[in-house]
């Protein structure tokens, strides 16, 4: 009987084993995970603020450049030639103190005094405006600047020309080949390879956009990020890289680093080549078994680059084995146990059973315990308490609690009162208060979170207490960094958790929403969404459990005041413990909507169909004339000199000019043409089945028109014209922008005439 119960606690004590060490080994793999999730959405973050800045950059260079520049920026007079070098610089600015405000521009030749080139010095200039606010919001950029074809350079932040200046070999440098026409006729945003900075900050890549006026190429505006910089985003205690698409390594956790040596992959693993193209063609964001290695990689849409980590299968095996060993000793003193049972007494016998289970566990859990008597004095410290005070179980026993637990406010740096002594007196159970940091013997600092309670007698009597922690020192940058995520996104942005409650939510969030983040910590997402949107958000949270991404979805959100918004939320599948979403608020443009819906699509001034119409419209005419092979012509008509006729007569005469054309265009069209106004002095007109012969002669028609219908106080007006027939399955865009071209081209070859414009 008694070989039969042993055989039994064997078994159950391998069982035991088994289950823990299998339970370890997936919680290593699910931090491999976790972490390879956290560091990629770091990344992620990261890129899309680049894209922001960047896109704001090039929108305002291309804007500018087609709308002009009156006046002279305010920097231009910081501008200063040297006749000895046969350029100009910016110097001057630091005498000014404005060197913080601006950046350094310097160019070659004479400094322009007029035309189209000093058009584009005062935007540049002006651009340090975007500099200092996108600086200020991405302070870890190593550079932003904007490099013109004509010879000149503005770069962020300020720096002498004596140390850093404009020259020719400057345009063959990647970050600007890489957007010019030739490489770039997309005119994309894009991500250089990896280059040594000339300015001395090492390796780096770029994210360059190009500007343009209309169709003629200006400059770039450019965004640099060190290597060095991206080492440390994607730091961790796995082995990680950042590749781009020839898996070159823009950065490493790896401690041999470059020195400014641009390597392959190769360099650092013990892999072929081959072996490195079958590893990059394995399914992303999972964990693969590959070469001895468990490997996660994953890619990103907003740069052409991977991130891969890699841990070692037998480290993973070896520290599965090694977290089971307490427990394999636990269970051996236990079998041993089994002997002095049948020698002592039971109530011995469970007295020593306890203590030494309650020791042992004590000694093998991973958090730290400190034992205290009556008086507050130690008589246990384990090994992890030993490990967070500096002070071993020897040193510590029979000292008083707070001599060794040196226990502060990490903000404030005051002592926290003795939590045991209260305990003692009370009995009460504590929770350590936020920012609670331990200072160990040797001066190291950590976070900790715990608890303290009272070792309670059977005679009910406070004997002792237990005080147990452990480090939250990781936990507690992770919630940084979230803070981090928040502070540097630009939309509304908010992280749940895996619950559905509200973690925390940016400024942009409070500001539309009116609660400030900490009202919302805890709540429950859908308490805030209108009951009637309450069944499509179910509807959208399953895709999401499916881990499929929530694109452009719509619903109410209630507001502190009661109000509801209407938000577009982009959520992604869960990252570790949360879920990151960024939203909109479309409430305007929704209302807009609704209303213009009552207006039926019928502009009020002139009484002919509005944008909104138009929009509703076009993509079935399209599909029409793609299915049917038929002809499908679009003209855009704009007024000559409108704004001398605001500018003259007042807006009044200027509204009845605009209805006098709508109404004259009418009465020249076809009844199957539809006729537009497509914002201000500009009328679209859209004619079926017409190609663009057809489309010409009708276009004419209409200037012809218009220029013999004199206003009695306005006079005679006159209007340019582009033309352009759609292509076979050719987008809108690509058709709008054909038209917007030729009647550019009417405007530049002296107005009051038609211009046509064709695909190449």
């Amino acid at each position: 009987m008694i070989n039969m119960k042993k055989l039994a606690i064997i078994l159950l004590i391998l069982s035991v084993l088994i289950i823990t060490s299998n339970l370890i080994y997936n919680s290593i793999l699910n931090e491999f995970e976790s972490t390879s999730d956290s560091k990629a959405t770091l990344i992620r973050e990261y890129l899309m603020v680049s894209n922001n800045i960047i896109d704001g950059l090039a929108t305002y260079g291309n804007t500018v450049f087609k709308q002009g520049i009156e006046n002279d920026s305010i920097y231009y007079k910081f501008l200063k030639y040297d006749s000895g070098s046969n350029s100009y610089y910016t110097d001057s600015a630091k005498d000014a103190s404005n060197e913080k405000l601006m950046g350094s521009l310097t160019g070659l030749g004479p400094i322009p005094v007029e035309g189209e080139e000093k058009v584009e010095l005062n935007l540049v200039l002006d651009m340090n405006e975007f500099f200092v606010k996108y600086y200020e919001l991405f302070p870890d950029v190593a550079w932003l600047y904007y490099t013109s074809e004509n010879d000149f350079i503005n770069i962020f932040p300020w720096i002498s020309s004596d140390e850093y200046r404009y020259s020719k070999q400057i345009k063959r440098i990647e970050f600007y080949t890489s957007a010019t026409p030739e490489n770039n006729p997309l005119r994309e945003r894009v991500w250089t390879p990896v280059y040594l900075d000339s300015v001395g900050k090492g390796l780096m890549v770029t994210l360059s956009a190009p500007i343009y006026r209309h169709d003629t190429f200006k400059g770039v505006v450019s965004l640099d990020l060190t290597n060095a910089w991206l080492n440390e985003k994607i730091e961790s205690e796995y082995e990680s890289y950042l590749l781009d698409k020839d898996y070159t390594v823009l950065a490493t956790s790896q401690k041999k680093f470059f020195n400014n040596r641009i390597n392959h992959l190769d360099y650092y693993l013990d892999f072929s080549k081959n072996d490195i193209d079958t590893m990059m063609k394995l399914q992303e964001d999972k964990i693969h078994n590959y070469k001895g290695y468990y490997i996660y990689i994953t890619g990103f849409k907003d740069a052409p680059w991977k991130m891969i980590l890699l841990i070692p299968v037998w480290q993973v095996v070896g520290k599965a084995i090694l977290f089971t060993l307490p427990i394999l000793l636990i269970s051996i003193l236990l079998y041993l146990s089994m002997n002095q049972i049948e020698k002592r007494k039971k109530s011995e016998t469970q007295l020593k059973k306890k203590k030494e289970l309650i020791e042992t566990t004590l000694h093998s859990i991973d958090e730290g315990i400190i034992v205290t008597d009556q008086f507050g004095k130690i008589t246990l410290l384990n090994k992890m308490a030993a490990e967070y005070t500096g002070w071993t179980n020897e040193e510590a026993l029979g000292k008083e609690f707070q001599e060794v637990f040196h226990s502060i406010d990490i903000i404030s740096r005051e002592t926290r009162p003795n939590p045991v002594l209260r305990v003692l007196l009370s009995g009460e159970i504590l929770h350590t208060e936020a920012n609670s940091g331990l200072v160990s013997k040797d001066g190291t600092e950590r976070y900790i979170s715990g608890t303290v309670s009272g070792i309670i007698s059977e005679s009910g009597q406070t004997t002792g207490a237990v005080v147990s922690f452990r480090d939250i020192t990781k936990e507690y940058e992770q919630e940084k960094q979230i803070e981090g995520f928040m502070e540097l996104n630009l939309d509304m942005f908010c992280v749940v958790d895996l619950d559905g409650n509200y973690h925390k939510i940016n400024r942009k969030f409070e500001e539309a929403v009116g609660y400030r983040s900490r009202e919302l910590e805890g709540k429950s997402f859908l308490s805030y969404v209108h009951d009637d949107d309450v069944q499509k958000t179910l509807e959208a949270i399953r895709e999401l459990v499916k881990r499929r991404p929530i694109e452009h979805f719509v619903n109410r959100f209630r507001c502190k005041d009661g109000t509801y918004k209407y938000l577009e939320w982009h959520i992604q599948p869960r990252i570790g413990k949360f879920v990151y979403s960024t939203a909109r608020d479309v409430t305007d443009q929704i209302l807009r909507a609704e209303k213009l819906e009552i207006i039926a699509g019928k502009d009020q001034l002139t009484g002919v169909y509005n944008r909104h119409f138009f929009d509703s419209i076009i993509t079935e005419e399209m599909k029409k004339s793609d299915y049917f092979g038929a002809p499908l012509s679009i003209a855009l008509i704009d007024m000559d000199r409108f704004k001398l006729v605001n500018d003259t007569w007042g807006h009044p005469i200027g509204d009845e000019v605009l209805k006098q054309t709508a109404q004259v265009i009418e009465e020249t069209i076809r009844v199957t043409d539809i006729l537009i106004r497509f914002g201000g002095e500009e009328f679209l007109l859209l004619m079926p089945q017409t190609p663009l012969r057809g489309a010409m002669d009708a276009a004419e028609k209409v200037r012809i028109a218009i220029e013999s219908k004199h206003h009695p106080v306005a006079g005679r007006q006159t209007a340019s014209i582009g033309v352009s027939e759609k292509e076979k399955y050719e987008s809108f865009i690509s058709w709008y922008k054909r038209v917007d071209v030729a009647l550019y081209k009417a405007k530049e070859n002296g107005r009051n005439r038609v211009e046509e414009e064709t695909r190449k």
